[in-house]
């Protein structure tokens, strides 16, 4: 089974994911490859593996991804490889994606659970990227209104106000979507 999760940058998405995962024991994260730079305290895996472009070219190449979307000037995609063997481990995957790329998983994946976390305003959001040193806010506030529109096409839209709100919210949505799917989510 696999979730994904998108909103705009400063939602709260990262923050949300990783409260899921110290929850529950079989959810894990579903990394995406980018071509971005790596940031101060991200590692290799965590939250993306990083590539150049010449590797991840290569990758689509060989038929490994699943999806591949341009975002800021990089590449993101989601691997193939990585989606099967956590879901033969029984495991249940999360994944922070853009919007372009929930709407290629939905056609190749259809039982994708998809959920949109917004913020409670554009303003709240521009205060949010501020505080958290982001360099490039007009950068990401010129994809805010697109994003916000494209989240029609989820099953489940979320107004990130109040974390813990959200964390009750997204553990009920979490708990109906495992027992339709027979998924377990361990404690």
């Amino acid at each position: 089974m696999l979730i994904i999760m998108s909103g705009s940058a400063g939602v709260g998405k990262n923050t949300i994911i990783n409260e899921l995962l110290s929850e529950y024991n079989n959810l894990t994260l579903m990394t995406t490859v980018s071509t971005r730079a790596m940031r101060p305290g991200e590692e290799q895996g965590r939250p993306y593996f990083f590539v150049t472009l010449d590797e991840f070219n290569a990758m689509v190449e060989r038929g490994e991804m699943l999806e591949t979307c341009p975002i800021h000037g990089n590449m993101y995609g989601s691997s193939r490889k990585i989606l099967e063997e956590k879901e033969a481990e029984g495991k249940v995957l999360i994944k922070d994606i853009d919007v372009e790329g929930t709407l290629n998983l939905k056609k190749i994946l259809p039982d994708v659970v998809s959920i949109y976390l917004k913020p409670k305003s554009k303003e709240v959001l521009r205060e949010r990227l501020i505080g958290r040193g982001e360099k490039d806010i007009d950068l990401r506030l010129k994809r805010y209104e697109y994003e916000e529109e494209m989240s029609k096409h989820y099953d489940y839209v979320l107004i990130n106000d109040k974390m813990e709100d959200t964390l009750e919210v997204l553990r009920k949505i979490l708990k109906e979507e495992t027992e339709k799917r027979n998924a377990k989510l361990s404690v």
